[in-house]
C-alpha cells in the first residue's frame, strides 16, 4: 500500500513539474511581450515586477520538485 502512495506522488510531481514548467513559460511570454514596449505605465511596471517574483518562485519550486526526484 505504501508503494502504491509513493507512486501517486510521484505522478503527482510529474504533473505538478509540468504544469510549472507551463506557467513559467507562460510568465516568460508576457515578460517578453512588456520588455518589447519602448515604456511601461505605472499598472505595466506593476505588472512586470509582480510576473518577475512569480516566475522565480516557480523556478524555484521547478528545483524543489526535480531534487526530490529519485536519480533515473
Amino acid at each position: 500500500m505504501e508503494e502504491n502512495a509513493t507512486r501517486m506522488d510521484d505522478m503527482g510531481s510529474v504533473e505538478d513539474l509540468e504544469a510549472l514548467r507551463k506557467h513559467h513559460k507562460d510568465l516568460e511570454s508576457r515578460l517578453e511581450a512588456l520588455d518589447r514596449h519602448l515604456s511601461l505605465t505605472v499598472p505595466e511596471q506593476a505588472e512586470r515586477a509582480r510576473l518577475k517574483k512569480e516566475k522565480l518562485a516557480i523556478k524555484d519550486r521547478i528545483q524543489l520538485l526535480l531534487s526530490r526526484q529519485p536519480a533515473a
